[in-house]
């Protein structure tokens, strides 16, 4: 998607992704927290510094107030293309936080600035001949043993194929496998630590949630997360 695609969703973003979810019964907010509860465990499991955290790809700041709230001693950043994007992170909370323009190849920040990468739904909106470069440019900003943890959409989840298929914003998305961002990692030098599916049940399923743990190994959740570890 070209940054002028991302600025002329960015005002209406969060209205067509509540619609795109509705067949789930929740919020915007309930998919942004589960991701960075997600994070919290994974960086207490592995015993992750994360005093300086980037969110790369941050749209419109939905997960900021969440790493604020699971993270509230460290220093949080974000970068994004879409300037209008950033407008509006920065006016609902530019509090909580430091966020910068993004050209798309290089960020403003020195090596091995930070602890943690957090990134969710971006790589699909991003050509597959660029994902190498970026990962790499995410692993010079981190320090040794830093993580970087990507979220994306399952390819192999129909409902999650019929929303992407469904909704405007993804027009010109292109889902990966997970395979790939863990060769991904490999290829720029970083240790592959951990995959998980998530997202099983819907809202009316929702005491069946605790049990998504036993199937993170199962390939049928609507998202997954894949984590790299700068070695």
């Amino acid at each position: 998607m070209e940054v002028a695609e991302f600025d002329k969703f960015a005002d209406e973003y969060h209205n067509l992704h509540q619609e795109n979810i509705r067949i789930t019964g929740e919020t915007p907010e309930y998919f942004a927290e589960y991701k960075i509860r997600d994070l919290r465990r994974v960086v207490n499991s592995f015993g992750v510094n994360s005093e300086n955290i980037l969110d790369f790809g941050m749209g419109i700041g939905n997960s900021t107030p969440f790493l604020s709230e699971y993270f509230p001693d460290s220093n949080l950043h974000g970068v994004d293309v879409s300037e209008k994007s950033l407008a509006i992170a920065s006016e609902r909370y530019e509090c909580l936080g430091d966020f910068l323009v993004f050209d798309g190849k290089k960020t403003k920040y020195f090596d091995e600035t930070f602890d943690v990468v957090f990134s969710a739904g971006v790589f699909h909106h991003v050509s597959f001949s660029e994902h190498f470069d970026l990962i790499c440019e995410v692993s010079r900003t981190l320090k040794s043993g830093g993580i970087f943890m990507i979220y994306e959409h399952n390819p192999f989840n129909p409902l999650t194929c019929h929303a992407v298929n469904t909704c405007p914003f993804d027009e010109n998305a292109v889902l990966l496998k997970p395979i790939r961002l863990r060769q991904l990692f490999q290829e720029a030098g970083m240790e592959f630590l951990i995959q998980e599916y998530r997202v099983f049940f819907p809202s009316f399923l929702a005491l069946l949630r605790p049990i998504e743990k036993n199937l993170a190994w199962l390939p049928l959740g609507g998202q997954y997360f894949v984590v790299g570890k700068k070695t």
